[in-house]
């Protein structure tokens, strides 16, 4: 055995960051980034915004949410979606996209996400999960339904899209009725 020379007594699980960090149920989350700094990526083939976001209010305050945002790329698609990205954060905040011309202009400007989890492989090939902002919200949108809300209605208003045309389906495959005035079951007739 070891001895271990230090008091954990003081030490908040939350700022466990090893892996992906710490995972929190998915839903809309109040934050702000507390670090930040555009890099080359690991391809060479643009540049990144690479952050550090921070959990400011309620149960989960101080958890840390990492993310990168593409500022150029070589491949068009992929800059034009970071440069969204980067776009809908500077609104968030309430920058505003016109206003935005250093990255330190976004840190501790409070602003409300959206966070899901994101599976990956590590570096030695086990599974992890991290969580990833999945949209940036102004707080006077923050009325909107969050995505575990917003995902629950999507699914009812789905599955009834789905079953009136499996419906209308079925109605289409429906064999005729028999000749010579046959009756009609009920999976032959159309609505």
């Amino acid at each position: 055995m070891a001895q271990l020379n230090v008091n954990l007594a003081d030490v908040n699980e939350k700022d466990a960051e090893g892996g992906g960090g710490v995972i929190i149920p998915r839903d809309r989350y109040l934050l702000n980034i507390v670090e930040g700094e555009v890099k080359r990526n690991s391809k060479n083939t643009g540049d990144l915004f690479e952050y550090k976001a921070e959990v400011v209010e309620g149960e989960f305050a101080g958890v840390k949410i990492f993310g990168n945002i593409n500022v150029t790329h070589q491949t068009l698609t992929a800059q034009k979606i970071g440069q969204a990205q980067l776009a809908a954060l500077a609104e968030a905040t309430g920058i505003g996209k016109a206003n935005l011309t250093d990255t330190d202009q976004l840190l501790f400007q409070p602003f409300y996400a959206d966070l899901d989890v994101e599976s990956y492989k590590g570096r030695d090939g086990s599974d992890k999960e991290r969580m990833v902002v999945k949209k940036f919200i102004h707080a006077g949108n923050a009325n909107e339904p969050p995505p575990s809300k917003a995902a629950a209605n999507d699914n009812v208003k789905q599955t009834t899209t789905t079953t009136t045309a499996t419906t209308a389906t079925q109605a289409q495959k429906s064999p005729p009725a028999a000749a010579g005035g046959g009756r009609t079951m009920p999976w032959q007739r159309t609505a």
